[in-house]
């Protein structure tokens, strides 16, 4: 079994084992939420000055191919573990720009599933605070100089899937009894730096871990009964 067999293994097993200590604590409590967020991901660490190339680039120089903020999108379901504490699954789509002359119509991009747990401040508000960390795989997809059978040429490669991790913290406000909209900021790492990728007979390194920064917007449903 490779190591990403087991890591999805290992998740599965916790979001498993916290649908059953749910159900074991709260049977008359059954609810989820539902999300869906959009925003900015802001490339840091060393992933804001990534290069690519080494030998292969002109005359052999490093080529500069660093990743500008960009969108970042996602969708979550979670369920109520209890009142206040709640597990799920995300999945979020980061898009860089890039920054580098002939750019042409290439991007970077971040795939990344996870598991989440969030933890809400309950008042007697409408507003809602909380926080929130998550654990996961990152899928990167970035503009690599490669050594192609016509010659040299960027290439949009796809790099082994690493461990990702990170924490955030929101606001949520009920426009609604059941539904409402948040602001959240979270920071993600992945050890991409010695990931790699095959292109024909050639294999290339990441070369550094990615770091985001992303600020997002989104609409919450919250779906179920419960005491």
């Amino acid at each position: 079994m490779n190591k990403i067999s087991i890591l999805f293994t290992v998740l599965l097993v916790f979001a498993l084992s916290s649908v059953a200590i749910a159900q074991d604590e709260l049977e008359e409590y059954d609810v989820l939420e539902i999300g869906l967020y959009g925003g900015i991901g802001q490339p840091m660490g060393g992933i804001s000055d990534w290069k690519t190339g080494g030998d292969l680039g002109e005359q052999g120089e490093i080529v500069d191919r660093a990743p500008k903020s960009g969108k970042d999108i996602g969708v979550y379901v979670g369920y109520f573990v209890t009142p206040k504490f709640i597990t799920g699954f995300n999945f979020s789509y980061t898009e860089f720009s890039i920054d580098a002359d002939l750019a042409g119509d290439h991007r970077h991009r971040l795939f990344t599933p996870s598991i989440y747990g969030k933890y809400c401040f309950e008042g007697e508000t409408n507003w809602l605070p909380y926080v929130k960390a998550h654990i996961g795989l990152e899928n990167a997809k970035f503009s690599t100089f490669v050594e192609n059978r016509d010659g040299r040429r960027f290439r949009e490669l796809s790099y082994d899937p690493t461990l990702a991790y990170g924490i955030g913290a929101g606001i949520f406000y009920y426009t609604t009894f059941y539904s409402g909209l948040y602001l959240e900021a979270d920071y993600h790492t992945a050890g991409t730096k010695d990931t790699k990728s095959e292109y024909l007979d050639d294999s290339y390194t990441f070369g550094e871990n990615t770091g985001v920064m992303q600020i997002n917007f989104g609409i919450r449903l919250i779906v179920g009964s419960g005491e």
